[in-house]
């Protein structure tokens, strides 16, 4: 016995009437024969009887609609109730990102965000993308959904492409080279991320790819931040791997270059994730579902 059963009996029996009933409901009469056999069948009952034209109910029929108008009025009002919370929603949006999403991309949302669900606070966390998988795998997550620069598969998590990036190659603006070769990459100092960054996993494994070990690395220097790394090469400290969306600043105003790594273009993509064998609350399923509406007109 369901609630769609229900529905269609309690119509014939306020209306007296398979047609007026199929025609209240917007359905075939076949269809409201038919959920009215099947109730009866699984209840092991006649509810009506049908003498001539007219269909009357039976003293069970009396007892069984008592109930299914309780029934009824409690699925609208759930309904109404979770309605008004999704339109309306309240409380904290509990976000985990990493470095890139977090420092760049999520501002960038925030107004369009903040626009259709006002009353919602936005907590943001920096962490890394490993660091930011494990927190949304754990029994019960810290946060509502992350967003991060690499994918670790896990069947309890769900992802979804939000940016294409590419990770460039920076330099002090007195540099006085615009390009280099791919074998150079192990000649000059390196500024690298930290070990579970999403960023520094896509530079190891396009560079594995073209048959560079990372182990032969000149690394003078491990940071755990992008703006740590961009401050560090102004400096003069060394060369920094980072993401195009993190140095369009530094550029306009001159304070650091990109090269160009011959034979080498270093491509990924940002994600959302979160866990598919948990009910979102309001503010992350809003999100999700205007995910591609929010991020198409960053720009780079």
């Amino acid at each position: 016995m369901d609630l769609r059963q229900l529905e269609v009996f309690a119509k014939v029996f306020e209306l007296r009437s398979f047609s007026k009933a199929a025609e209240k409901l917007s359905i075939s009469q076949p269809t409201v024969s038919a959920h009215i056999q099947n109730l009866e069948d699984e209840l092991g009952l006649r509810l009506f009887d049908r003498v001539g034209r007219k269909v009357i109910p039976t003293h069970e029929a009396k007892i069984l609609y008592r109930y299914a108008v309780e029934l009824l009025k409690k699925k609208e009002e759930a309904l109404s109730e979770l309605l008004s919370v999704t339109k309306k929603s309240k409380g904290t949006l509990r976000i985990a990102a990493s470095n890139i999403p977090g420092d760049y991309l999520i501002p960038h949302i925030l107004p369009k965000l903040k626009h259709i669900m006002p009353e919602v606070v936005i907590q943001v966390e920096i962490l890394d993308s490993k660091k930011v998988v494990k927190q949304l795998k754990e029994a019960i997550p810290e946060y509502d959904i992350g967003f991060v620069g690499s994918k670790i598969s896990d069947q309890r998590l769900e992802y979804k492409k939000i940016l294409d990036d590419e990770i460039v190659l920076i330099a002090p603006s007195y540099y006085r080279s615009e390009t280099i070769k791919v074998e150079g990459i192990t000649k000059v100092p390196l500024i690298f991320r930290e070990e579970d960054s999403g960023t520094r996993l896509t530079v190891e494994k396009a560079l594995e790819e073209k048959g560079i070990n990372p182990i032969f690395l000149d690394i003078v220097a491990f940071l755990g931040s992008n703006t740590a790394i961009k401050e560090a090469v102004r400096k003069g400290v060394g060369f920094g791997l980072v993401s195009k969306y993190s140095i369009q600043r530094e550029l306009e105003c001159n304070k650091l270059k990109t090269i160009k790594i011959e034979g080498l273009s270093i491509k990924r993509s940002f994600y959302a994730v979160r866990r598919k064998d948990i009910t979102p609350i309001p503010a992350a399923r809003t999100l999700w579902d205007n995910l591609e509406k929010f991020f198409n007109s960053v720009n780079t």
